[in-house]
């Protein structure tokens, strides 16, 4: 067999092998659809209520935390001397005493004026000057009244606002990364602190439309990885887009991954494996 003979037949025979190991390479990822990144359950970033120094962080990073735990303090003492002040103006009950008692005052004397039997021994402008006092009166209470209510609102307006230059965990969960320093002034939209929980993971697969037939929503699937020598890991299906991706006819579909036990990181590698 001459020389150009046998290039062309290992040329055949080469083209054909690598036609034949894409082709199953490319069934395979068509079966398996698109891998997907597996992301924490919850996640949030904090950012401050409102603009301010940082007083305190009361946190490290890698920390568990607990839902409502606070963890990072702005600096609260004009707050807090609001705070003061309004507590102290809503305990002033004083010119509301006042004002009841002025109230009773010209009602007793309007009925000792009413209780005259024989009218001509009281002038008509006595009595008028009497129910004008007694008018005067109540309205001095309700005025006072409300100022009084006004100065209880305000001491919950300020409390809020203390509770508003505190930073507390939205659930419970570990501080993934702080990125605000004790005596650094921030703005409202500086990034604090990112909190995730793991307990569970979710992960987004693109899986064939084809399969579709296989899928039911609360049933648990295989996913394969390589993350850490898992070869495959159980995922219950929550959701199945109601649209095909006419791009890479596939379905959209949400997982859940039960990381109780395991405690695996998020941000590994998975892909459909079916049933």
């Amino acid at each position: 067999m001459n020389t150009w003979l046998s290039c062309s037949i290992m040329v055949l025979l080469g083209t054909t092998a690598f036609g034949i190991s894409g082709e199953v390479k490319s069934k395979e990822s068509s079966d398996t659809g698109l891998p997907g990144i597996t992301k924490p359950s919850l996640q949030v970033t904090l950012h401050p209520n409102v603009a301010g120094v940082v007083h305190e962080v009361f946190v490290k990073e890698g920390e568990y935390v607990r839902s409502g735990q606070p963890m990072v303090r702005m600096d609260d003492r004009v707050a807090s001397a609001n705070l003061n002040a309004a507590e102290v103006a809503a305990a002033q009950a004083g010119p509301v005493e006042l004002a009841r008692a002025e109230l009773a005052a010209a009602e007793n004397t309007l009925r000792r004026l009413e209780s005259v039997t024989d009218l001509r021994a009281v002038a008509a402008q006595e009595f008028e000057f009497a129910r004008a006092a007694v008018e005067k009166a109540r309205a001095n209470l309700n005025t006072a009244e409300g100022n009084l209510r006004l100065a209880q609102e305000k001491v919950t307006i300020e409390r809020e606002r203390i509770n508003q230059l505190s930073l507390n965990a939205p659930f419970d969960g570990v501080v993934h990364r702080i990125k605000a320093n004790i005596g650094e002034r921030i703005q409202e939209d500086h990034v604090v602190l990112e909190v995730v929980n793991v307990d569970t993971l979710k992960v987004e697969l693109h899986i064939p439309s084809r399969r579709f037939e296989e899928l039911v929503v609360g049933q648990t699937y295989s996913l394969g990885t390589n993350f850490r020598g898992i070869q495959s890991i159980e995922g219950k299906l929550t959701a199945i887009a109601p649209v095909v991706d006419p791009s890479t006819d596939t379905l959209r579909c949400i997982f859940e991954i039960d990381n109780t036990e395991t405690k695996l990181p998020a941000g590994f590698v998975v892909h459909f494996a079916g049933k």
